[in-house]
């Protein structure tokens, strides 16, 4: 018999797999056919759906409640939404510190209220002691559409750059380094509300499509582009921002930063045409000093990515099928 494994959690293929098992059992009239993280439910609204299990509750950067309005928020964002309303769901363990749970709440009203996101609906749970290791999460947002079309993967076209927000990897690396008592001064979460400066950029004509690079990281969301649109995509592993913070830990834990979560980081394809006036843009916004054109969309090697390493060879990137570190979102 078949058992769920900690890397059906991963977010890479074996997640996929599981997927795709689950939807397997709704006839096809019953799931909305969007490959993206939200999906529309009409020509302009659009929803998500997300649970946090993250440990440790409290990291450099953030905590369990920011991370869960943050999460949601941004898989509507990257679509060029505005997030307007958010569903809250608490799964708590019998004994869980009210005043630990207040302090989470209050991370999450922050956000909310740099948003302007309501809370419109809401669920508590609680379970016997030992059923669950302390409290989880779950958020649904719903917003509204602020361009004229969707954004999306199916918009890419060859010669597009690909570009993301900033370094790659911190909060995999951050989530690391606490769970291993790892001293890395400097390193943080990048988990952060990408709406800040995705509003800013809605203009672009030549603005395609945009994913925020969360379980699985970068590496994971450049395979999901390519198999999604049928496309080739080629980086440069030396245009990469990865911080001295990001590749200690990942040379004590033996990462791939490719494969590390970001919470606050998006991935951006672009015409040429817009690239520049993209950069700097971010370039005038806090959260993406790092910002970098890291490669192109290609007709060659469909559906594959491929990285022009250092020393000028390729390597081909795939989806990690493991689990690196479960339980980082």
């Amino acid at each position: 018999m078949e058992k769920i494994t900690i890397g059906h959690g991963s977010g890479g293929r074996l997640t996929q797999e599981l997927i795709g098992k689950v939807l397997e059992l709704f006839p096809p009239q019953l799931v909305a056919q969007d490959m993206e993280d939200c999906t529309f439910v009409n020509d302009y609204m659009a929803m998500t759906i997300d649970s946090f299990t993250v440990t440790p509750r409290v990291f450099p950067g953030g905590d369990i409640g920011k991370l869960a309005v943050c999460g949601s928020a941004n898989d509507l964002a990257v679509r060029g939404i505005e997030p307007e309303h958010m569903a809250m769901s608490l799964v708590m363990e019998e004994g869980f510190d009210l005043d630990e749970l207040r302090g989470y709440i209050r991370s999450a009203v922050k956000v909310c209220r740099e948003l302007g996101l309501k809370l419109s609906a809401g669920d508590t749970k609680v379970v016997p002691r030992g059923a669950i290791d302390g409290l989880f999460i779950t958020t649904c947002s719903v917003g509204n559409r602020k361009t004229p079309e969707p954004l999306g993967m199916t918009r890419l076209r060859p010669g597009d750059q690909l570009v993301v927000s900033t370094s790659i990897g911190r909060h995999g690396a951050t989530i690391g380094a606490s769970r291993f008592n790892l001293d890395a001064e400097g390193l943080r979460s990048d988990c952060a509300s990408l709406w800040s400066f995705i509003r800013k950029i809605l203009h672009l004509k030549g603005l395609r499509c945009l994913r925020d690079c969360t379980r699985g990281g970068l590496g994971t969301s450049l395979c999901e582009w390519a198999e999604g649109t049928g496309l080739g995509i080629e980086v440069r592993e030396e245009g990469i921002p990865v911080s001295e913070e990001v590749s200690a830990i990942c040379d004590i834990l033996g990462f791939d930063p490719l494969y590390l979560a970001c919470e606050g980081c998006a991935l951006i394809g672009v015409s040429p045409a817009d690239t520049e006036e993209l950069l700097s843009i971010l370039g005038e916004d806090p959260l993406c000093e790092d910002a970098a054109v890291i490669g192109e969309v290609v007709e060659e090697h469909e559906r594959i990515v491929g990285m022009k390493t250092r020393i000028g060879g390729m390597r081909i990137i795939d989806m990690p099928v493991g689990e690196m570190l479960p339980r980082i979102c």
